[in-house]
């Protein structure tokens, strides 16, 4: 298995945001996640985000997963754990909401 660094996920997010082809596939699991939470957030919600913002921060998971957090309301981040198959394919393994820390 190819190992992906923080930097080459930057770099297919980078890819997203300008509008580059990057196959997006959702886990069985972020689709369960995604009806539990329908509150925080929905997958079209999901969707923008990830193809329009930066994130806040991009952490290595495991095994090419990657803890990817962005900016959602007053109280809370979004955060999107993704799995990298390529450069060019990537699957949402799950969702949640992260409270806002105060400052």
């Amino acid at each position: 298995m190819v190992k992906f660094t923080e930097s080459e996920m930057e770099g297919i997010l980078q890819k997203l945001r300008n509008k580059k082809n990057v196959n997006i596939s959702k886990s069985s699991h972020f689709i369960k996640r995604i009806k539990e939470r329908e509150k925080y957030c929905n997958y079209d919600t999901i969707y923008n985000i990830i193809n329009n913002s930066v994130p806040l921060n991009i952490e290595f998971s495991e095994d090419n997963k990657f803890r990817i957090t962005y900016e959602h309301t007053d109280n809370y981040n979004l955060v999107v754990v993704i799995f990298i198959k390529s450069i060019s394919e990537i699957r949402l393994v799950t969702t949640f909401p992260e409270e806002k820390e105060d400052d």
